[in-house]
């Protein structure tokens, strides 16, 4: 693969991933990728990926100043056989895959020493004995994009009963992986405050809130919208829950009410459940290139998630491409907004669709939230956050004195990935 290239005036940071975070097409990835933009503008990055045989690893490279490498996932035998070692020690399943840890890992700690490891995601953290064996004088900075045991634990609540007994068991082993990484972490990145909280409720001594950040978008077209958008993964669960509520109680309850009008569902990977749903007046568009012309062409967006942690990129976006949201109050947690002046909030699928035929039929009302949610929406942008990454590393960590400032050439690459 080469070797790291290396500035020797520059504090050095390897960050470790669960994935190739491009395309940035989820939530998760294009926090990923925002996050390794931020440090790669100030510090000599080298990152790794764990990767599916279809990532673009050299595209990632290309992308940014510093070097990125994959190691591929393990095959199916392998990951039975480290998902079974992984229920036997007690870790998280889905997990276990990356407490295995790959020969390039080592080979990179043994060969320089770095200021910094910066895992993303706790699931990538589960190497961090193997950080302090080897790099002891390191510090250890985790970007938690959620509380993942408040997802799951969510998640059971509606779940149906038989799965839930395991999903609780499978809550309390990241509660306790979650607990760990607290007490270990000399810097934890949370989304929102609520998240800072509970990881200093868990014995984190340096937590610091870094938001979440959208591409730069064009100015929303005016032309007349006619749709209801959902925009989300479809290969997460609670966005598969959110995506069937809204199509089969929330829908029926309103289309009568908002002639020419359809649900669009965008996202990549729909499962079966969520493709059966398309019809006259519901689109599943699955996977798109850009989810703008989709925003552009809805008069509201509609999120009734009723699990899930960190924040909604789905409603920073819709703010800033000038879109209305009704969102429930667990897809609004942890960002800047007042009901009824950024959005409009509803829990019951009544709510919604009443929530959707006011703002189809009052229109004022439309313009003004999304007039005041573009206002709020203004600070989340990638150069903002680079700067908040570098600061924290600066008076946390006291590394990246000698930091590069923030280029803004980053603005258009990131752009071309959403």
């Amino acid at each position: 693969m080469g070797g790291v290239r290396e500035n020797p005036k520059q504090a050095s940071v390897l960050a470790l991933l669960p994935g190739v975070p491009m395309p940035a097409n989820t939530g998760g990835n294009l926090r990923a990728l925002t996050m390794l933009r931020a440090l790669d503008a100030t510090f000599d990055l080298v990152s790794l990926c764990w990767s599916r045989e279809q990532d673009d690893i050299q595209a990632l490279d290309r992308t940014l100043r510093g070097r990125a490498f994959a190691v591929h996932r393990t095959g199916p035998v392998d990951a039975l056989f480290t998902e079974a070692m992984g229920f036997v020690l007690g870790a998280p399943a889905g997990y276990c895959r990356y407490g295995w840890f790959p020969a390039r890992l080592r080979e990179l700690l043994e060969e320089r020493e770095f200021d910094a490891i910066h895992f993303d995601h706790a699931h990538t953290a589960l190497s961090w004995p193997l950080v302090r064996r080897l790099q002891p004088k390191a510090k250890l900075v985790l970007d938690a994009h959620n509380v993942e045991a408040e997802i799951v634990e969510r998640v059971a609540d509606s779940a149906p009963r038989w799965q839930r007994k395991a999903m609780r068991w499978q809550a309390s082993r990241i509660r306790e992986l979650e607990a760990e990484l607290a007490r270990e972490m000399d810097l934890i990145f949370t989304c929102s405050d609520k998240d800072a909280e509970a990881f200093r409720s868990m014995g984190s001594s340096a937590v610091r809130v870094v938001p979440n950040a959208i591409p730069p978008l064009s100015a929303p077209m005016v032309a007349q919208r006619r749709d209801v958008v959902f925009v989300g993964s479809l290969d997460w669960r609670p966005n598969i829950d959110a995506a069937l509520l809204l199509a089969k109680e929330i829908w029926p309850r309103c289309r009568g009410l908002l002639p020419g009008s359809r649900l669009a569902i965008v996202g990549r990977n729909p499962p079966l459940q969520i493709q059966s749903l398309a019809g006259h007046d519901v689109a599943v568009a699955g996977s798109v290139p850009l989810v703008q012309p989709w925003l552009d062409r809805a008069f509201a967006t509609a999120i009734p998630l009723r699990a899930g942690s960190g924040t909604r990129i789905k409603i920073l976006e819709a703010w800033a491409a000038g879109v209305p949201v009704v969102a429930s109050r667990v897809a609004a947690e942890g960002l800047p907004y007042t009901d009824g002046k950024d959005l409009l909030l509803a829990e019951e699928p009544g709510e919604f669709a009443r929530a959707l035929v006011r703002l189809w039929r009052d229109r004022q009302l439309a313009d003004a939230l999304a007039r005041e949610a573009r206002k709020t929406v203004e600070p989340f942008t990638p150069a903002q956050i680079a700067q908040a990454v570098s600061r924290h590393y600066r008076e946390v960590l006291g590394i990246g004195d000698n930091a590069r400032p923030y280029n803004d050439a980053y603005a258009p690459a990131m752009a071309a990935t959403s």
